[in-house]
């Protein structure tokens, strides 16, 4: 496998103070993420823990000592991710994240604007979470092989925690599903994570016979791809409401494969959903994008 982390594109949108700070960090492998509050130390999430960052780019395991932001760090953070105009990521901002040329995902905290009981806006932002997006290439491929022993693709729902590597596994999947078995292959990308598309060009590999529909709720989307695509294989990411169960449900009736990512532990934290997929692969906690196991859903997983 190859594993590609990519702190550095994330540079030329943080505030030219924090910049410096992680300029100086030296080993960026398993940073996952970096947060950013108003009068907060700044702090990196990695792998497994987290840690705080001094003004020196050293990592210390408690906040005394660390880089504190301000709010004049965040407000340049937010001009220079928005190209200048908050304003014209409202959208984006009343969902409660951004999307980055690169792909990069920027959480965002502050002060809800409810309109007729819905949010419309986030005001007074005080915390940014930025996601480091990373590309494994190779993770899916037993997966890959198993999904299709026997021809055609299993439905296969991927079960993981927190930095397992979810939507990198199913990014890869894209890539080698389109490119080595040549299927045809459409991502309902709702975050623009998965193929970090701007202005309608994917900047991950996803791989040349795959589509993606972007920006656009799972449930939308998935009816729009079975509609309108021909997919041979619909791949999603983070399902988990209602809403997303009868959308997933609904394409493979209509026999669209389907590949999945969900929040889970383990196999039975995904119970309801593993009622329409054949089967499920469970990411390790140790090691991002590792396949732990795989099974038959109607294999005993408890």
């Amino acid at each position: 496998m190859i594993c590609t982390y990519d702190l550095r594109g994330v540079l030329p949108f943080v505030s030219p103070r924090i910049r410096e700070v992680l300029k100086k960090i030296e080993n960026f492998d398993n940073v996952c993420e970096i947060r950013i509050g108003k009068n907060m130390p700044l702090s990196l999430s990695l792998v497994r823990g987290a840690v705080f960052v001094s003004e020196n780019g050293k990592f210390l395991n408690s906040p005394c000592g660390a880089f504190i932001a301000d709010g004049r760090d965040i407000e340049k953070t937010l001009e220079l991710m928005t190209n200048g105009s908050v304003y014209a990521v409202a959208d984006e901002i009343k969902n409660g994240f951004i999307t980055l040329d690169g792909g990069y995902r920027v959480g965002i905290c502050g002060s809800a604007v409810l309109n007729g009981g819905k949010v419309s806006y986030i005001k007074d932002i005080s915390f940014l979470n930025i996601r480091i997006k990373r590309e494994v290439f190779g993770c899916a491929d037993k997966l890959a092989e198993y999904i299709t022993d026997g021809g055609g693709i299993k439905s296969t729902l991927i079960i993981g925690g927190p930095h397992s590597g979810k939507t990198t596994v199913i990014r890869d999947l894209a890539r080698i599903l389109s490119d080595r078995f040549l299927y045809r292959v459409a991502v309902a990308d709702e975050r623009g994570e998965i193929a970090a598309s701007v202005n309608g060009t994917a900047k991950n590999n996803v791989g040349a016979l795959t589509c993606v529909m972007n920006m656009c709720p799972k449930r939308d989307a998935l009816n729009m791809l079975v509609r309108s695509l021909a997919p041979e294989v619909i791949i999603v990411d983070e399902i988990g409401s209602d809403a997303d169960f009868f959308a997933v449900k609904n394409a493979v009736m209509s026999g669209v494969s389907v590949v999945a990512a969900k929040h889970g532990a383990s196999f039975s934290d995904a119970e309801k959903f593993l009622k329409i997929f054949g089967c499920a692969a469970l990411l390790s906690r140790e090691n991002v994008g590792q396949i732990q196991k795989i099974i038959q859903t109607g294999d005993k997983y408890a």
